[in-house]
């Protein structure tokens, strides 16, 4: 049998789950795929279809715009810059195609292009750096950005993890060098919620004149952040994320950050008309980007997600990101002593400093154990290799020891410690 669960804070969070329908058909331990619909994102999805119904297209600019930029100024909220340094995107691929669009003149050499970065403060040298390094155990869309420029002379450097569950600092220092744009990775790794020393690689990266680009998908919500503490370039130049897992949000939203010193010399070419400083000029003949983060954007943003959206951040202001993170890192806790004493292996983080929202459990054949959880009742998910079991908040602590006595009847013998 599980183990008797230790303390976990933040009992009274359990008051919310009535926000949330699913929890009360479902045992749900998948926040890091899709967090659960609140109803404040549902009664917030009816209020952008009765404006839709009542005015048309009146209500662009009666409520629409506006409540894009207050989902700008929320999603700044929670990395801790001003809404107007945020650029809103459908997804994290089209974020990263646009920044990956502004980096393409660096990799070719392009002498003003280098002089802009170094004018903007990194030490960038006069050579062409047609280098990326991302990791194995990141998610591919970062990968997959910068392999689709190998035509472009692109080269991405992919570093092994020596224990499938992170890659060493030391492993960034040995493969960053002079020919090296941009490390871009993973503040949590999607696969086992490792998190990574962010201030760490930054360093390292500055000081070989290269930028860092995180992709933050499984912190924003659930790490604190604040991209504006320590002195400039102490952190990441840019930083990407979205609302599909830890804000609640659904899918149809993300969004981009990048230093406010690096605009000039990052000037994207994938672009569309939000971006322009001008957008509702209609001139066709000229283009001038916003002087702030929607110099990033593309087209139109998809407005009833942003509406969605803008429930679960709701929700996340409410509750605040500093008890958020420490109810779920009690509850991952939690799930590895239960796992620990059913001789599952478990693939995690011991640290609490270093464990993100995830607990993944080692097993050969993950999909089928997955399919008999969900006959169960229990909703998890899988990645070559493992089970990824992530209780969030509104997760009470007898669902994770009741998800944990599954998987003990579940698993293989083979696949036990």
């Amino acid at each position: 049998m599980s183990p008797a669960p230790e303390r976990v804070r933040h009992a009274d969070l359990l008051a919310y789950r009535d926000e949330f329908a699913l929890l009360g058909n479902l045992n749900y331990l998948n926040t890091c795929s899709l967090g659960a619909l609140s109803r404040r994102s549902r009664a917030s999805l009816d209020r952008f279809l009765g404006q839709w119904d009542s005015m048309g297209a009146r209500a662009w600019y009666r409520h629409w715009l506006d409540e894009l930029q207050a989902l700008r100024e929320d999603l700044g909220w929670t990395v801790g810059r001003p809404g107007s340094e945020i650029g809103l995107a459908p997804n994290v691929s089209a974020a990263l195609a646009t920044f990956a669009s502004a980096l393409d003149p660096v990799h070719r050499g392009d002498a003003a292009a280098l002089g802009r970065l170094r004018d903007s403060g990194l030490p960038a040298g006069a050579r062409a750096r047609a280098r990326v390094i991302t990791t194995a155990l990141d998610f591919p869309t970062v990968g997959h950005q910068w392999l689709a420029r190998a035509l472009l002379g692109v080269e991405v450097v992919v570093l092994p993890s020596p224990d499938g569950l992170s890659v060493p600092l030391e492993a960034f220092e040995a493969a960053i060098d002079e020919r090296t744009a941009l490390v871009a990775t993973a503040q949590v790794y999607f696969t086992t919620g490792a998190v990574q020393d962010i201030g760490g690689l930054a360093r390292v990266a500055h000081e070989r004149g290269a930028l860092l680009l995180v992709d933050a998908y499984q912190a924003t919500g659930l790490l604190p952040t604040n991209l504006g503490a320590g002195p400039p370039g102490a952190g990441p130049d840019a930083y990407v994320s979205g609302t599909l897992k830890w804000l609640f949000g659904g899918p149809g939203t993300a969004f981009i950050w990048v230093r406010p010193e690096l605009r000039e010399a990052l000037r994207p070419t994938t672009t569309g008309w939000f971006s322009s400083a001008r957008q509702f000029a209609f001139d066709v003949s000229s283009l001038e980007f916003a002087p702030d983060g929607r110099q990033y954007e593309l087209g139109t943003p998809s407005v009833p997600s942003a509406f969605i959206a803008r429930g679960g951040l709701e929700v996340v202001r409410e509750i605040g990101i500093g008890r958020l993170h420490e109810r779920t890192l009690d509850l991952g806790a939690l799930a590895i002593r239960a796992a620990d004493a059913a001789c599952l292996r478990v693939r995690a983080e011991r640290d609490d400093a270093r464990r993100g929202g995830i607990v993944a459990i080692e097993v050969r054949a993950p999909k089928p154990v997955v399919d008999e959880l969900a006959r169960r009742g229990i909703i998890v998910d899988y990645r070559p290799g493992i089970v990824r079991l992530s209780p969030a908040f509104y997760t009470a602590e007898d669902e994770v020891l009741a998800a944990i006595e599954a998987l003990r009847e579940i698993v293989p013998a083979a696949d036990r410690a």
